[in-house]
């Protein structure tokens, strides 16, 4: 029957022009999104409608942790992609045959695979929709792709003086975050590859050119690199340039990144610097005179998706999962009063199936804490960073589902106090339409995990995770220079630095790891504990980094908090000598109370162990036969005893 229905359906396709009228057709079986249905109504005859289609039986984040949950991070990335587009092929054959019969017509344009939610992106005369609906049980639901606005920069672009020769201006959202003691220790995220999902990226800024990702599966001549000086600027190899897939992911010539909006390899974007903003915050080098990047030797896998269908977002996160990313931050958010209004499951199944990858999210809530009226609590945090996190904070009440993201509030980075156009959370996982009838979307029964308006006294998921510099703080601008930047774009860029400085640290981390690390090194800020401005508190990239450092010493070992504070001195009087006053961690990660008894603190100089100390409230430990005059750094961390 199925089959007979598809060859139905492809000889009214070939018979007949026009639209199909209404009475020729079986019943219909698939939902149609209202916004889709209006869109149809309105069409002139023969023009096409960007639309989605969503096959009903997709794979689930359950599903994908037991086949594939066991094997390592990257092997597991790798697996979990293969596994979602092998599931695509099988179930979308018959839909794409009809597609690109109909393409052949004339009838269909820019068909484009979504396997990562088992979707297929299109545009397509209205009674190709209509066929679509009537002939396709296989498809649960079929919406329109609208494309959204793109949120403007939160500062005017400002040219500022480069350094003098040889000094190092640093932006102030790294001094606040204690960036510059990571980089002393040695890390500064080499090793670790970030997806950027933005506006479009100056990828040949001085400060992020050497550190933006080469496609080694586009090197066509061997030569170790897809991006080449020539004489005067950097420009794609010419010897890789070849017209060709040569890795065979779908996009041609993708040498360093692709461009959702144009759908071509260069994922620059002139006219506005804010892709490039978020970049610069991640992984700016300094090389102009100003450090902005909380990992400055973390590559940049840059993708612009400027002005956003919700399709061409998701395609941005399946390319990134594709091509080995190992974090994404995105700095681009869905919000309640868009019209039509996202597709709040379709983005948790995204965050889900990057956390089924092994990839941490982070990403920015909006800048709403103004605009309660539009975006009312539980809908003033935004898409996706409305998503759960990889890691429930103990004071998470009740317990839901993970998914990939850290979602983040905005503090700033002079006074290191909550902007107010920070969102307010929390965020609510619920059957939306109960209390809100013109919600487009089903809420999935397991979705439904965070209730907050459907039932009385329910706290919903607590959201932001966590807060980050975001205002008074600066960035690259497009060209060579600098400019102020602020927002949770900002912070949410801060954070996903800091996420790659950790995970450079100690490659055998989870995103629930660095989930958990992030959060409970913060500084808590507003009220004692979790709350719905600062999340968990405002991040401090060196604790955190101590924390995963002293994972990596010996990952079977029950992990410890680190310690609470570390207060260093010197009277003077022994020039010779440094006093340290070490806070003791009181718990361990998962909230179990901690003894004295059960650990030790190693103390590091300038990277290099120098001792070990029973722990244990307040401990003093003097350090002696130092050199008068001499800078030095020190850090401790909490290990417990075997």
């Amino acid at each position: 029957m199925v089959r007979f229905k598809k060859a139905l359906a492809l000889a009214l396709l070939l018979c007949l022009s026009g639209t199909i009228p209404a009475e020729r057709l079986p019943q219909q079986t698939t939902v149609v999104d209202p916004a889709l249905r209006t869109q149809m109504s309105q069409a002139e005859p023969g023009a096409t409608i960007d639309a989605y289609a969503v096959l009903a039986d997709r794979l689930t984040l359950e599903i994908l942790t037991l086949e594939k949950g066991r094997l390592p991070r990257k092997s597991r990335q790798q697996a979990v992609v293969n596994r979602l587009k092998t599931h695509a092929q099988l179930t979308q054959s018959s839909l794409l045959a009809f597609l690109h019969q109909a393409e052949a017509t004339g009838a269909v344009e820019n068909i484009r695979v979504i396997w990562l939610l088992n979707s297929v992106a299109f545009r397509a005369r209205a009674d190709i929709l209509e066929i679509l609906a009537h002939q396709f049980p296989e498809i649960e639901g079929l919406f329109y792709d609208s494309a959204y606005p793109a949120e403007s920069p939160a500062n005017p672009d400002d040219s500022s003086p480069q350094a003098p020769l040889g000094v190092l201006d640093l932006q102030p959202g790294l001094l606040r975050i204690n960036a510059p003691q990571v980089w002393a220790a040695g890390d500064s995220g080499q090793g670790v590859l970030v997806a950027n999902i933005d506006r479009g990226t100056d990828w040949k800024h001085p400060d992020l050119i050497k550190n933006i990702w080469h496609n080694p599966g586009e090197d066509a001549d061997g030569d170790g690199v897809t991006l080449e000086w020539n004489g005067s600027a950097w420009v794609f190899d010419s010897g890789d340039l070849n017209g060709s897939d040569d890795d065979g992911n779908g996009y041609v010539d993708d040498l360093i990144g692709w461009d959702f909006v144009a759908n071509n390899n260069n994922p620059d974007n002139p006219g506005d610097s804010h892709g490039t903003q978020t970049a610069g915050i991640v992984a700016g080098d300094g090389t102009n005179g100003t450090q902005t990047g909380v990992a400055p030797r973390a590559r940049l896998m840059n993708l612009r998706v400027d002005q956003p269908t919700q399709t061409t977002y998701w395609e941005a996160s399946q390319y990134a999962i594709a091509n080995g990313a190992d974090l994404i931050t995105s700095s681009v958010s869905y919000k309640w009063y868009f019209s039509p209004q996202p597709n709040y499951p379709l983005f948790r199944e995204m965050t889900d199936m990057e956390l089924a990858a092994g990839i941490l999210r982070t990403n920015s809530t909006s800048n709403d804490g103004g605009n309660l009226t539009n975006a009312p609590v539980p809908f003033n945090i935004a898409a996706p960073g409305n998503s759960p996190s990889p890691w429930l904070h103990p004071e998470q009440d009740p317990v839901g589902g993970v998914s990939s993201v850290l979602g983040v509030g905005n503090v700033d980075a002079s006074t290191d106090v909550i902007n107010n156009a920070s969102p307010y959370g929390p965020a609510a996982w619920e059957d939306v339409r109960a209390n809100h009838p013109a919600f487009p979307y089903d809420m999935p029964q397991r979705y439904r995990d965070y209730p907050y308006e459907t039932r009385a006294g329910s706290r919903g998921l607590l959201k932001p995770d966590l807060s980050a510099p975001g205002e008074n703080t600066r960035s690259l601008i497009n060209g060579s220079g600098y400019g102020g930047f602020s927002g949770t774009s900002s912070a949410t860029a801060h954070t996903g630095g800091t996420a790659a400085l950790i995970l450079s640290a100690n490659p055998n981390l989870e995103p629930a790891d660095i989930a958990r690390i992030l959060q409970t090194t913060a500084v808590d800020k507003g009220p004692a504990g979790r709350d719905s401005r600062y999340g968990a508190g405002r991040i401090d990239a060196y604790a955190a980094y101590l924390q995963a450092v002293a994972e990596l010493t010996d990952p079977h070992q029950p992990r410890p908090n680190p310690p609470i504070s570390l207060e260093i001195y010197s009277d003077y009087t022994s020039p010779t000598q440094m006093q340290l006053l070490i806070g003791s961690p009181t718990h361990y990660a998962n909230g179990d109370t901690l003894t004295g008894g059960e650990f030790r603190l190693f103390i590091l100089r300038d990277s290099v162990l120098i001792d070990s100390v029973a722990g244990g409230g307040i401990v003093n430990y003097l350090d002696n036969g130092l050199n008068d005059g001499q800078l030095y750094h020190y850090r401790v961390y909490a290990k417990i005893l075997a």
